[in-house]
């Protein structure tokens, strides 16, 4: 029997218990939590997740949004339950390099001044990705010049917070077995720059620009067990191989970990993929984990139930492998997530994906979290 299936009755009882009151509480004021202040615990009672996972010798972070950060309650909760600041829609070249030669920096620098006066360390952004990139580069950047306008670019951000960061992602997303190439590697515009050396060509510059740096390939949609996944791990896994075979300065694979509450995963298949990864010297971080809501039930306490099971059982299996030292949630309460616009309910309910729920009150995710950090079922 898969790891993922042991312990889920007991563990089930246990998450009706408090998914049961979290809904009676929630269900009298739409949805949230009647008498809720929208505080946040104070800081510093040291009960919160990041405490269960430096125990067990984890980092743990939480990403955090700029809206987030205008949002008192909220900051006292990251520095509550959080040991680091991820940014969230941060630091893309769209942002940070708005045109071939001028820079803004603001948006990143409000985000690091706060965490380093919170005393939570910071990780760096995508420096190379095929997103949200600005409306200059189709126009101005060339095969001749990609290669420099690269360098520059990772040369310019990483130097503003050289030796700062816990840790980058020099390339992002470059796995997409269904554009069709037989390296399993997406039709980026720098693929078509630069061809598959652009990946390499990151990496080098990156450890160039911080030999310190910590450097992460970064992935999505290889947690599940389907073909599609399937595909996605063996191509990512070659690419990781070409990478130290060609002595590429990388030192971990960054699993996104955006998983559904229905989502399938097998622990024997997931495991042997991360054994072969640790096979290469390279570190595991999950690096975006959340757990969308797609229960088709209304109910609250089910809702509630099948996320926090999910979270649960998800890091109960990654946590088993030596090399996963990291662990990111990708956003700390449901006030503030992606996934009501990535994942919406068809109910039009609000959703409910995160272990702070959207006055910052902690729900049976919460305690999945904490348990699965704790090696408790």
């Amino acid at each position: 029997m898969d790891r993922i299936e042991m312990g889920r009755r007991a563990f089930m009882g246990q998450l009706a218990v408090l998914a049961a009151d979290s809904a009676a509480a929630a269900a009298s004021s739409g949805g949230t939590l009647e008498g809720s202040t929208g505080t946040a615990p104070p800081p510093g009672t040291s009960d919160g997740m990041v405490v269960s996972a430096r125990a067990r010798g984890l980092v743990f972070g939480c990403g955090i949004n700029g809206p987030g950060l205008l949002e008192p309650a909220l900051l006292a909760a990251h520095v509550q339950e959080s040991g680091m600041c991820v940014p969230i829609g941060q630091g893309a070249w769209s942002q940070t390099h708005p045109g071939p030669a001028t820079w803004n920096f603001a948006a990143l620098d409000r985000m690091w001044e706060w965490a380093r006066s919170a005393g939570l360390p910071m990780r760096g952004t995508h420096l190379v990705w095929h997103s949200n990139l600005p409306a200059w580069f189709a126009s101005n950047v060339t095969p001749a010049n990609a290669t420099q306008c690269m360098r520059e670019h990772i040369f310019e951000f990483m130097g503003r917070y050289k030796g700062q960061f816990h840790s980058w992602n020099p390339v992002n997303e470059a796995v997409l077995p269904s554009d069709g190439r037989p390296d399993g590697l997406r039709r980026t515009p720098w693929l078509q720059l630069l061809g598959p050396q652009y990946i390499a060509q990151a990496f080098t510059f990156a450890a160039q620009a911080d030999p310190s740096a910590t450097l992460v390939y970064n992935e999505f949609g290889i947690e599940e067990d389907s073909a599609a996944a399937a595909r996605k791990r063996h191509f990512t896994l070659q690419l990781l191989q070409n990478l130290k075979q060609q002595g590429v300065p990388i030192h971990a694979l960054g699993m996104q970990s955006h998983i559904a509450s229905n989502s399938v995963i097998s622990a024997s298949r997931l495991t042997a993929f991360m054994n072969a990864v640790s096979a290469l010297g390279l570190k595991i971080f999950i690096t975006e984990l959340d757990v969308k809501d797609q229960a088709p039930a209304s109910d609250i306490a089910i809702r509630d139930a099948a996320v926090a099971e999910q979270y649960h059982s998800f890091l109960t299996t990654v946590l088993a492998h030596p090399a996963v030292n990291t662990v990111i949630l990708w956003g700390l309460s449901d006030r503030w997530t992606w996934l009501s616009g990535q994942a919406p309910r068809n109910d039009g309910l609000p959703v409910r994906v995160l272990p702070l729920d959207d006055q910052f009150q902690r729900k049976p995710a919460w305690t999945a979290i904490t348990n699965a950090l704790s090696r408790k079922n």
